[in-house]
């Protein structure tokens, strides 16, 4: 286990609203980067506004704070393509989010795409509603957005912002506005597609020089950060923070080799635990943990494979820790390393992942103690990296891989596979009967409403 070497900065700052208003070039000096958690605040300013994720098809990454990728609903069973929409900002290379951006109204597709950092498009035909901000960016990457807090859009890019945007109220305004942004002055990129909880915080991550950055960010229109920890011990790429089901757990993974759980209140380590010695080389594998709903387990896919980690409790101490153990071997099965996350279907008992080397792919269905139900090879010669699969209600599986989109049984046996044109680099997302996918070169494409 590795030491606690992350420390919590809960300073007072006098001057962080005042910086707010800076230009976002001109807001790192000689202070802040050698502090970035400077202006922490455990007492977050007054909010009467809605905070928490929310209520929409599939609001923050892998549709749940808990990252389980299954929907509440059935997906498509045909392969209707409804609209097609090729956006102009620049390349797609995370997944999209689907919410509503005021209560009780339609839902708003939020696509991260190069500098924008987001558009949100109709759903109906797919039409652009507004793009950008106006403020200019740098590209989004692997960060993808989270709706919540009464229709604030957040979303990581990598000019070491976290951007908090406010999308027009009216169809006639072209553009969202940016409420504010937060940068990470280590040189830290936030390609951490963040994750909120219930009291409306917001938390992201940042490789941060390989240090790594753990921010919470307090609800409401003003930039205050709640809490920060820097130095995390190791870098924060590319993997969303996921919370327990009870709230009072944020598992983030460490230098794509270890688990940390902190206390979401006020970012206190609770225990950590290093599963691996060698991470994966490549900057762009996505390492999210995901928690079973029902049993509060973690898993995550790692160099090796598919982990499982428990909390346990020393019975002589009461002292917390984490305690792994790899469920699935990939490298041993078949020579090949995870780089996305799994899906978990709880109500049939069984995870759902991808694995890949040198262009050649496996999907696998495991039952929750780690024994084989089924292994596809033939899904397209390409990686699972970034991408996972979704699954359905019906316990339908999805998947984006090379040029195609994929639905297959819970048994693995395919439904359906569509040739979507240029690479999926990213999961696609499930709304009731429908299911939308954005391929590397910016086209989104909607599929379903499929006859009864």
């Amino acid at each position: 286990m590795f030491p606690v070497r992350a420390t919590a900065c809960l300073l007072v700052a006098t001057a962080l609203l005042a910086a707010a208003s800076v230009r976002a070039d001109d807001r790192c000096g000689a202070t802040l980067s050698q502090n970035v958690c400077l202006g922490a605040n455990l007492a977050c300013p007054d909010h009467a506004g809605p905070v928490g994720i929310a209520v929409g098809s599939w609001p923050v990454f892998q549709q749940n704070p808990q990252h389980t990728g299954r929907a509440p609903f059935a997906g498509p069973t045909c392969t209707r393509v409804l609209w097609k929409n090729r956006m102009r900002l620049g390349k797609v290379q995370s997944a999209m989010t689907l919410a509503p951006i005021v209560d009780g109204q339609p839902e708003t597709l939020v696509v991260p795409v190069g500098k924008g950092p987001v558009c949100g498009l109709d759903t109906r035909d797919g039409t652009v509603r507004w793009c950008g901000t106006q403020d200019p960016g740098k590209k989004v990457d692997r960060g993808g957005p989270v709706v919540g807090n009464g229709g604030t859009i957040y979303v990581g890019t990598r000019d070491n912002d976290l951007w908090a945007i406010v999308p027009p109220a009216s169809s006639s305004v072209a553009a969202g506005t940016t409420a504010w942004r937060q940068k990470v002055c280590t040189d830290g990129d936030v390609t951490t597609p963040p994750v909120i909880d219930a009291s409306g915080t917001v938390f992201m991550g940042s490789d941060s020089l390989s240090a790594g950055t753990l921010m919470a960010m307090c609800p409401g229109p003003e930039r205050q950060i709640k809490w920060c920890l820097n130095p995390v011990g190791g870098g924060l790429r590319n993997m969303s923070p996921a919370l327990s089901p009870a709230g009072d757990r944020l598992y983030v993974t460490i230098s794509s080799t270890t688990l940390g759980a902190f206390d979401p209140a006020t970012g206190a380590e609770i225990w950590r635990v290093q599963l691996e010695k060698t991470a994966g080389a490549a900057r762009t594998p996505n390492y999210s943990p995901v928690v079973d709903p029902t049993t509060g387990r973690i898993y995550l896919g790692l160099f090796s494979g598919l982990w499982e980690v428990r909390e346990k409790v020393d019975p002589a101490t009461g002292k917390l820790s984490g305690e792994g153990r790899l469920l699935w071997d990939t490298w041993a099965a078949r020579k090949q390393r995870m780089y996305s996350p799994p899906a978990i279907d709880t109500e049939r008992g069984r995870i759902v992942f991808g694995s890949s080397w040198a262009r050649t792919a496996t999907l696998w269905a495991v039952d929750l103690d780690g024994k084989l139900l089924w292994s596809r090879g033939d899904l397209g010669r390409s990686e699972f990296r970034n991408n996972p699969p979704v699954i359905d209600a019906s316990g339908r599986i999805y998947v984006a891989i090379e040029d195609k989109l994929w639905a297959l049984t819970s048994d693995g046996a395919t439904v359906w596979n569509l040739s979507g044109g240029p690479s999926f680099v990213s999961s696609p997302i499930l709304s009731a009967g429908r299911l939308y996918a954005a391929s590397v070169d910016g086209v989104v494409t909607a599929i379903g409403d499929c006859p009864v």
